[in-house]
């Protein structure tokens, strides 16, 4: 009886479905017929669907602010990940969500970023057609990014309908390897905090994050930790069966948690339940869930619960006769101990590859090529691929068979899109394993034979990848070189897109498809090739790698020209892995080649002799010569100039007595062959040295003006953090009230972070704080813009810098009164006995330095004159570690 009143019940609550008469019209009669799978309803995901709903409430309230969220949906393939975030994209859109997608591609990892930008250039056309606030997105945006946002638009083509026209404007600053790459990332955070409210949030969903490069992990991770992007919800799908321990997608979620600052949701999907299982069987048929309840067991058996492999299996028992409709009792009927009995697939994959091999054959082929490209494949490179006088049939014309039957979608593009990444696999299955390279090498040779240079330019990282996969079914060695031509290519377009995992992919496949005699006959592809990938390794942090190539550049270079590249890269690499002393000597040894010889021990007298050499050259210029010296031509000496500018980051850190030398040179150099970018550097760095050796404040102050002027007549965006940080942190100090200098040091800040310079970004971070604090700016905000640049230097990896702004941090708490002992640097930011100790296990003087000279203002201002003697004696170097600072000498 209860039964029977349940399902009465349930014919009233929904009459169409259980009471319509099936035989009243020949259209629902057919429409009985047809499996009725409901892909707008989720079953059993109504707590997944609140946490979700509940996680965007939060990042949409004005109230909540100051933490970004992020939520992971993991679970096997097919329990419906993706289906339950689209689902709700409707929903987030209602709420005033400005809803976007990537999709990562297990075929497409070697396609830069690929995910993440159709994701940033969908965003853009979202705000590009919101015609109620165009003009605040236009206004917000160019504001945020301002000129370097053409670098963007380079890779967001719909960014460019945001952006006002730049004719004849300022030239982008020239930036590569690491600084493209923190430029890249730091643009699309600025161009995301300009256009995100609690009004107007963003949603960001990220599909198949197993597949992601690692360019596409960090750039999200940046995302994520963004304190500032605390209106955007991002929302990751990934199948946990086939990530682990070591996996790039895990090791970028530990670093998320490391930081703290974003709080990390997790949801896991499961198999189907036998109710859930059921209520999905009495919706395809239209049956009363007591009356499919034998069905669903035997379908839950076979297939786990797994909701994709429970509809393709439906599906296949209706194909195959053991489920169907009966005309005579207007009901589906079903065979159920034949289902029982039935051999199935193991799993989904062979279980479609079954039905794909049912299509017609011209199906099937086009189904092998589209499945080669991955999940997704434009249609304008099928169309290409269909021009190759050896293809008879139509791919396009195929697949769209393939839409009507339900395997695939017609999407914006145009492309076509598997309607899984499962009907991908077994497509791909349809191609024999032992035929896979020759067919990659097939579609690869049609795509780049049929392709205009445009063609060849737009869709080169598809071409590339098709080659690389069938190349090792090339015979013909001069087809070879074209293809590692074409790597090179391919891997320098990569890294102009910061996405460096795949350049060096490129460029080592081009580098195995070389010989050694190619040495001889192809030389300057060999040098690029070496050269190149040498870079993006150092970039990559891969040290042994980098050694390993630039040594053969070395070996196989016959001159010093063909050698410096290699040499250069080698001090950078050498510098950044804490081998100064190799790159140091490198350096040393090519200036002398370059006719520049610089002294592998420095005396006080060598200093002098430099110094005066200087001067003398100084005083053959007036004041207009040296403001209109020549263009420096001279190709050795320009190389000696970037050389020397390298090594003031390591002498300025590590051996202080080097920098008047490399300063002075390079002055010289600029006086004698004439000026470059460089040379900014020079005339700061040199104004800097005479400030803190001669006492030399007012020509120092000249040269800076010098440095400022050069700078401007070179356009040289990305020396300007370098250049300002001598002007206004150091030398002008003298001459200038200490406040003007604040407004620059901001620029300087805020330029370093645009054109991807972090270090100098961050060390002009610290002088404006310490110039701030020295200038009596009022402590209370100042220590919040403190707390704020820490928290930055940390998202930027800027440790060294972090540590040494410690002190500086605890001695404006001191002075709050945030302190046990107003007169030790012990407190919530740190200890002075931990950060001495720091200081005199890794020989960082100035580290040492900064501790005395904070304690030393504190035992002054607090009245303990004879401990502040005895911590002055301790500091006695101050001056030289340094270099003439006024506020540490003035401190003294």
């Amino acid at each position: 009886l209860e039964e029977v009143q349940e399902d009465l019940q349930l014919m009233m609550s929904n009459p169409e479905k259980f009471l319509a008469d099936s035989s009243s019209a020949i259209g629902s009669t057919k429409n009985y017929q047809s499996l009725n799978i409901r892909t707008d309803i989720l079953y059993d995901r109504e707590e997944e669907t609140s946490t979700l709903l509940e996680v965007f409430s939060q990042i949409s309230s004005p109230s909540c602010t100051n933490r970004s969220r992020m939520v992971l949906i993991s679970g096997y393939s097919g329990t419906g990940k993706s289906s339950l975030v689209r689902k709700l994209e409707h929903e987030f859109i209602r709420r005033g969500a400005r809803f976007v997608s990537g999709k990562f591609d297990e075929m497409q990892q070697i396609q830069p970023l690929s995910a993440i930008m159709n994701a940033l250039n969908e965003y853009c056309n979202l705000l590009a057609h919101d015609t109620v606030h165009i003009d605040r997105n236009r206004a917000a945006v160019e504001e945020a990014l301002g000129s370097e946002g053409q670098v963007l638009a380079a890779l967001i083509p719909n960014l460019s309908r945001l952006l006002a026209e730049t004719i004849g404007g300022p030239p982008l600053a020239e930036v590569s390897g690491r600084e493209a790459q923190h430029r890249l990332a730091f643009l699309i955070r600025l161009l995301l905090r300009s256009t995100c409210s609690s009004s107007n949030p963003i949603v960001l969903f990220l599909d198949d994050l197993q597949w992601a490069d690692t360019s596409s992990l960090e750039l999200m991770r940046s995302l994520v930790t963004d304190a500032s992007l605390d209106k955007m919800l991002v929302i990751g799908c990934y199948r946990d069966n086939e990530v682990g321990p070591g996996h790039p997608l895990f090791d970028c979620l530990d670093a998320i948690r490391r930081y703290g600052r974003t709080s990390l949701i997790s949801i896991c999907t499961s198999n189907l339940n036998m109710t859930s299982v059921n209520a999905l069987m009495s919706d395809a048929l239209r049956m009363l869930p007591r009356a499919t309840w034998s069905l669903s067991e035997a379908v839950l058996q076979k297939t786990g619960g797994n909701a994709l492999f429970v509809t393709e299996f439906l599906t296949s028992l209706r194909d195959e006769g053991l489920l169907r409709y009966s005309l005579t009792h207007r009901k589906w009927e079903w065979e159920i101990d034949s289902i029982r009995s039935r051999m199935i697939a193991n799993n989904v994959v062979d279980l479609m590859t079954a039905k794909l091999l049912r299509l017609a054959p011209e199906v099937h082929q086009a189904l092998r090529v589209a499945s080669a490209f991955g999940a997704h494949c434009l249609e304008e490179v099928l169309q290409i691929y269909d021009t190759d006088p050896c293809h008879l049939s139509s791919t396009v014309a195929a697949l769209d068979i393939a839409v009507a039957e339900g395997l695939m979608a017609k999407v914006d593009g145009p492309a076509y899109r598997f309607s899984h990444d499962q009907i991908q696999s077994a497509a791909y299955k349809l191609i024999l394993e032992s035929e896979r390279e020759s067919f990659h090498l097939h579609v690869g040779k049609s795509l780049w034979q049929q392709s205009s240079e445009d063609e060849i330019d737009e869709y080169l990282f598809v071409i590339v990848d098709q080659l690389h996969r069938g190349a090792c079914r090339i015979s013909d060695h001069e087809e070879e070189i074209r293809l590692a031509e074409l790597s090179l290519t391919a891997g320098r377009k990569a890294a102009e897109m910061s996405a460096f995992l795949p350049a060096s992919a490129y460029l080592q496949a081009g580098i195995g498809l070389i010989s050694d005699g190619d040495w001889e006959w192809h030389r300057e592809l060999c040098f690029d090739l070496y050269n190149w990938c040498a870079e993006i390794e150092y970039i990559l942090g891969k040290f042994d790698e980098v050694k390993a190539h630039l040594e053969e550049v070395i070996k196989k270079g016959r001159t010093l020209r063909e050698k410096l590249r290699a040499y250069y890269t080698f001090v950078q690499s050498s510098g950044s892995h804490s081998n100064t002393g190799d790159a140091f000597a490198t350096a040393l040894m090519v200036l002398d080649n370059l006719g520049e010889s610089i002294p592998s021990e420095v005396t006080q007298l060598e200093v002098q002799q430099e110094l005066l050499a200087t001067q003398a050259l100084l005083r053959t210029k007036t004041e207009g010569e040296l403001l209109q010296l020549k263009p420096m031509s001279d190709i050795d000496k320009l190389e000696a100039m970037r050389f020397l500018n390298l090594l003031l980051l390591y002498v300025y850190a590590e051996r202080k007595e080097y920098f008047p030398i490399m300063a002075c040179r390079m002055l010289q150099l600029s006086l004698t062959y004439g000026v470059c970018k460089e040379s900014a550097v020079a005339f700061g760095a040199y104004g800097v040295s005479i400030c803190g050796l001669l006492g030399d404040t007012s020509n120092a102050y000249r040269f800076g003006k010098i440095a400022l002027t050069l700078l401007e007549r070179f356009q040289a965006k990305e020396c300007l953090p370098r250049v300002f940080i001598a002007v206004y942190g150091f030398i002008n100090n003298w001459t200038d009230p200490l406040q003007s200098s604040l407004p620059c040091l901001k620029e300087a800040i805020n330029t370093g972070l645009s054109t991807g310079n972090n270090d100098f970004a961050m060390a002009n971070a610290s002088y404006y704080q310490d110039v701030s604090l020295a200038s009596g700016k009022p402590l209370g905000p100042l220590v919040d813009e403190m707390n704020e640049y820490a928290t930055q230097m940390l998202d930027l990896n800027q440790n060294f810098m972090y540590t040494l702004n410690l002190s500086l941090r605890q001695f404006a708490l001191n002075l709050l009164g945030k302190s046990a002992d107003p007169v030790k640097l012990v407190g919530k930011v740190m200890d002075e006995g931990s950060l001495l100790d720091l200081a005199e296990e890794k020989g960082l003087s100035s580290l040492r330095c900064i501790v005395y000279k904070y304690r030393l203002c504190l035992e002054v201002f607090f009245g303990e004159y004879e401990r502040a003697v005895e911590t002055a004696e301790l500091n006695r170097n101050i001056d030289k570690d340094h270099m003439g600072r006024f506020s540490s000498v003035a401190n003294h």
